[in-house]
Protein backbone atom coordinates (compact mmCIF):
# COMPACT_ATOMS: atom_id res chain seq x y z
CA UNK A 1 0.00 0.00 0.00
CA UNK A 2 1.49 3.03 -1.04
CA UNK A 3 2.35 5.67 2.17
CA UNK A 4 0.90 8.82 0.64
CA UNK A 5 -2.55 8.69 -0.57
CA UNK A 6 -4.98 11.06 -2.70
CA UNK A 7 -8.66 10.26 -2.60
CA UNK A 8 -10.58 12.59 -4.96
CA UNK A 9 -13.14 14.96 -4.26
CA UNK A 10 -15.46 12.58 -6.78
CA UNK A 11 -14.73 9.34 -4.19
CA UNK A 12 -15.46 10.87 -0.95
CA UNK A 13 -18.47 13.22 -1.57
CA UNK A 14 -20.84 10.51 -1.20
CA UNK A 15 -20.31 9.92 1.97
CA UNK A 16 -19.87 14.12 2.44
CA UNK A 17 -23.34 14.62 1.45
CA UNK A 18 -24.93 11.67 3.40
CA UNK A 19 -22.82 13.06 6.74
CA UNK A 20 -23.56 16.57 6.12
CA UNK A 21 -27.25 15.62 5.71
CA UNK A 22 -26.93 14.29 8.89
CA UNK A 23 -24.79 17.10 9.99
CA UNK A 24 -27.37 19.70 9.38
CA UNK A 25 -30.63 17.19 10.31
CA UNK A 26 -32.36 18.31 7.28
CA UNK A 27 -35.51 15.89 7.04
CA UNK A 28 -35.69 16.06 3.15
CA UNK A 29 -39.43 15.50 3.41
CA UNK A 30 -39.86 19.02 4.57
CA UNK A 31 -39.15 21.85 1.18
CA UNK A 32 -38.44 24.41 3.99
CA UNK A 33 -35.50 21.58 4.32
CA UNK A 34 -34.90 20.85 0.74
CA UNK A 35 -34.32 24.59 -0.34
CA UNK A 36 -31.50 24.37 2.65
CA UNK A 37 -29.73 21.35 1.31
CA UNK A 38 -29.82 23.25 -2.02
CA UNK A 39 -28.17 26.03 -0.06
CA UNK A 40 -25.38 23.68 1.24
CA UNK A 41 -25.03 22.13 -2.22
CA UNK A 42 -24.26 25.42 -4.04
CA UNK A 43 -21.83 26.22 -1.27
CA UNK A 44 -20.06 23.08 -1.61
CA UNK A 45 -20.19 23.59 -5.70
CA UNK A 46 -18.62 27.45 -5.49
CA UNK A 47 -15.90 25.87 -2.64
CA UNK A 48 -14.82 23.09 -4.64
CA UNK A 49 -11.30 23.96 -5.41
CA UNK A 50 -10.35 24.16 -1.55
CA UNK A 51 -11.09 20.63 -1.15
CA UNK A 52 -8.09 18.23 -1.46
CA UNK A 53 -7.83 15.30 -0.05
CA UNK A 54 -4.39 13.93 1.03
CA UNK A 55 -3.54 11.25 3.31
CA UNK A 56 -0.11 9.60 4.58
CA UNK A 57 -0.74 6.10 5.96
CA UNK A 58 1.94 3.88 7.34
CA UNK A 59 1.76 -0.19 8.45
CA UNK A 60 3.37 -1.56 11.68
CA UNK A 61 3.54 -4.77 13.24
CA UNK A 62 2.05 -5.66 16.39
CA UNK A 63 5.56 -5.62 18.38
CA UNK A 64 5.42 -1.54 18.54
CA UNK A 65 2.43 -1.80 20.98
CA UNK A 66 3.11 -2.96 24.41
CA UNK A 67 2.08 -1.74 28.15
CA UNK A 68 -1.16 -0.04 26.61
CA UNK A 69 0.83 2.31 24.39
CA UNK A 70 3.11 2.55 20.84
CA UNK A 71 5.79 2.90 20.76
CA UNK A 72 7.68 4.06 17.47
CA UNK A 73 11.08 6.04 16.34
CA UNK A 74 11.25 6.62 20.30
CA UNK A 75 8.00 7.57 20.84
CA UNK A 76 5.24 6.93 22.84
CA UNK A 77 1.56 7.02 21.68
CA UNK A 78 -1.72 6.08 24.24
CA UNK A 79 -4.57 6.32 26.41
CA UNK A 80 -6.20 4.94 29.48
CA UNK A 81 -8.78 2.81 26.91
CA UNK A 82 -5.33 0.91 24.95
CA UNK A 83 -4.80 -0.64 28.46
CA UNK A 84 -7.87 -2.16 27.89
CA UNK A 85 -6.52 -3.84 24.58
CA UNK A 86 -4.56 -7.53 25.01
CA UNK A 87 -1.36 -6.98 23.00
CA UNK A 88 -2.27 -10.53 22.24
CA UNK A 89 -5.27 -9.56 20.07
CA UNK A 90 -3.55 -6.99 17.88
CA UNK A 91 -1.76 -8.15 14.51
CA UNK A 92 -1.13 -4.87 12.90
CA UNK A 93 -1.00 -1.21 13.30
CA UNK A 94 -1.76 1.69 10.77
CA UNK A 95 -1.13 5.29 11.64
CA UNK A 96 -2.92 7.93 9.56
CA UNK A 97 -2.95 11.80 8.86
CA UNK A 98 -5.35 13.36 6.93
CA UNK A 99 -6.51 16.45 5.37
CA UNK A 100 -9.67 17.38 3.39
CA UNK A 101 -8.10 21.31 2.56
CA UNK A 102 -11.31 23.12 3.21
CA UNK A 103 -14.20 24.15 1.35
CA UNK A 104 -13.67 28.55 0.47
CA UNK A 105 -16.00 30.40 1.16
CA UNK A 106 -14.85 34.39 1.18
CA UNK A 107 -17.38 36.10 2.75
CA UNK A 108 -18.10 36.01 6.86
CA UNK A 109 -21.37 37.74 6.77
CA UNK A 110 -23.18 35.11 4.64
CA UNK A 111 -23.62 33.50 8.26
CA UNK A 112 -25.18 30.59 6.43
CA UNK A 113 -23.31 29.73 3.83
CA UNK A 114 -19.96 29.95 5.69
CA UNK A 115 -21.51 28.05 8.53
CA UNK A 116 -22.53 25.43 5.57
CA UNK A 117 -18.72 25.54 4.12
CA UNK A 118 -17.71 24.55 7.00
CA UNK A 119 -19.44 22.05 7.98
CA UNK A 120 -18.79 20.54 4.54
CA UNK A 121 -15.08 20.68 4.88
CA UNK A 122 -15.32 18.86 8.31
CA UNK A 123 -17.52 16.23 6.60
CA UNK A 124 -15.04 15.57 3.73
CA UNK A 125 -12.12 14.85 6.23
CA UNK A 126 -14.59 12.62 8.00
CA UNK A 127 -15.82 10.94 4.06
CA UNK A 128 -12.11 10.66 3.75
CA UNK A 129 -11.51 8.37 6.59
CA UNK A 130 -14.21 6.20 5.62
CA UNK A 131 -12.24 5.88 1.77
CA UNK A 132 -9.30 5.11 3.53
CA UNK A 133 -10.73 2.56 5.85
CA UNK A 134 -12.08 1.08 2.84
CA UNK A 135 -8.41 0.97 1.34
CA UNK A 136 -7.30 -0.47 4.80
CA UNK A 137 -9.44 -3.48 4.50
CA UNK A 138 -8.58 -4.42 0.93
CA UNK A 139 -5.04 -4.19 2.31
CA UNK A 140 -5.87 -6.37 5.70
CA UNK A 141 -7.10 -8.92 3.05
CA UNK A 142 -3.93 -9.07 1.34
CA UNK A 143 -1.52 -8.58 4.05
CA UNK A 144 -3.62 -11.74 6.24
CA UNK A 145 -5.04 -13.49 3.59
CA UNK A 146 -7.51 -16.48 4.96
CA UNK A 147 -6.98 -14.86 8.76
CA UNK A 148 -10.09 -13.94 10.52
CA UNK A 149 -8.80 -10.66 11.80
CA UNK A 150 -10.61 -7.18 11.23
CA UNK A 151 -10.30 -3.20 11.68
CA UNK A 152 -10.90 -1.68 14.36
CA UNK A 153 -12.77 2.19 14.23
CA UNK A 154 -9.91 4.77 14.40
CA UNK A 155 -8.58 5.78 17.21
CA UNK A 156 -6.77 9.36 17.70
CA UNK A 157 -6.01 12.88 19.45
CA UNK A 158 -9.54 13.99 21.20
CA UNK A 159 -10.78 10.15 20.67
CA UNK A 160 -11.28 7.81 24.12
CA UNK A 161 -9.45 9.90 25.85
CA UNK A 162 -6.28 10.62 23.67
CA UNK A 163 -5.58 14.46 24.67
CA UNK A 164 -5.27 16.42 21.33
CA UNK A 165 -1.17 16.78 21.92
CA UNK A 166 -0.70 13.07 21.05
CA UNK A 167 -1.10 14.64 17.32
CA UNK A 168 2.62 15.60 17.62
CA UNK A 169 4.36 12.39 17.73
CA UNK A 170 1.75 11.39 15.23
CA UNK A 171 3.00 13.68 13.20
CA UNK A 172 6.81 13.87 13.31
CA UNK A 173 6.44 9.77 12.99
CA UNK A 174 4.28 10.43 9.76
CA UNK A 175 6.03 13.64 8.25
CA UNK A 176 2.92 15.33 7.95
CA UNK A 177 5.11 17.83 5.92
CA UNK A 178 4.97 15.37 3.61
CA UNK A 179 1.51 16.46 2.33
CA UNK A 180 1.51 20.17 3.35
CA UNK A 181 0.40 19.88 6.74
CA UNK A 182 1.90 21.87 9.61
CA UNK A 183 0.91 21.49 13.21
CA UNK A 184 0.94 23.92 16.32
CA UNK A 185 2.45 23.24 19.69
CA UNK A 186 -0.80 22.77 21.40
CA UNK A 187 -1.04 19.55 18.58
CA UNK A 188 -3.60 21.54 16.48
CA UNK A 189 -3.22 20.42 12.49
CA UNK A 190 -3.29 22.83 9.68
CA UNK A 191 -4.92 22.94 7.76
CA UNK A 192 -8.02 23.24 10.25
CA UNK A 193 -10.09 20.12 8.18
CA UNK A 194 -7.37 17.70 9.05
CA UNK A 195 -6.90 15.04 11.98
CA UNK A 196 -4.87 12.31 12.72
CA UNK A 197 -5.09 8.73 14.40
CA UNK A 198 -4.78 5.14 14.43
CA UNK A 199 -5.98 1.79 13.43
CA UNK A 200 -5.70 -1.72 14.68
CA UNK A 201 -6.02 -5.21 13.23
CA UNK A 202 -7.16 -7.00 16.12
CA UNK A 203 -7.65 -11.25 15.86
CA UNK A 204 -10.70 -10.92 18.46
CA UNK A 205 -14.14 -11.10 16.47
CA UNK A 206 -15.41 -9.60 20.08
CA UNK A 207 -13.48 -6.66 19.79
CA UNK A 208 -15.63 -3.79 20.92
CA UNK A 209 -14.60 -0.26 21.03
CA UNK A 210 -17.58 1.40 22.71
CA UNK A 211 -18.96 4.60 22.99
CA UNK A 212 -16.33 7.01 21.98
CA UNK A 213 -17.64 9.26 24.91
CA UNK A 214 -19.45 7.45 27.61
CA UNK A 215 -16.68 4.62 27.68
CA UNK A 216 -13.56 6.51 27.02
CA UNK A 217 -12.14 6.49 30.17
CA UNK A 218 -10.61 9.82 29.66
CA UNK A 219 -8.50 11.93 32.22
CA UNK A 220 -10.50 13.55 34.70
CA UNK A 221 -9.46 16.81 33.99
CA UNK A 222 -11.26 16.28 30.50
CA UNK A 223 -14.46 17.16 29.42
CA UNK A 224 -17.81 18.12 31.46
CA UNK A 225 -18.65 14.30 32.02
CA UNK A 226 -15.87 13.13 33.12
CA UNK A 227 -15.49 15.93 35.71
CA UNK A 228 -19.36 15.01 36.29
CA UNK A 229 -18.09 11.71 37.10
CA UNK A 230 -15.12 11.86 39.17
CA UNK A 231 -17.35 14.22 41.56
CA UNK A 232 -19.85 11.43 41.46
CA UNK A 233 -16.72 8.90 42.31
CA UNK A 234 -15.36 10.87 45.14
CA UNK A 235 -18.86 11.40 46.94
CA UNK A 236 -18.56 7.43 46.98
Amino acid sequence: MERIQRISEQEAFPYAEKRFIRSCKFDLSKRKHQRMLELGRKVREDGLAGIDIRCIVQYYEPSVFWDGALHIDGKEIGCNFFHRIPAESIEGVYLYLITAGECLFESEEQIMEFLYADIWGTNYVDAGIEVLRDRLNQDVKRRFPGRDVKLTREFGPGYYGMTVEQAIPLFSILHGEDIGMKIKDSGLLIPQKSCSGIFFVVNDPDFDEGPECVDCVGSRLGCEFCQIRHKRELRG
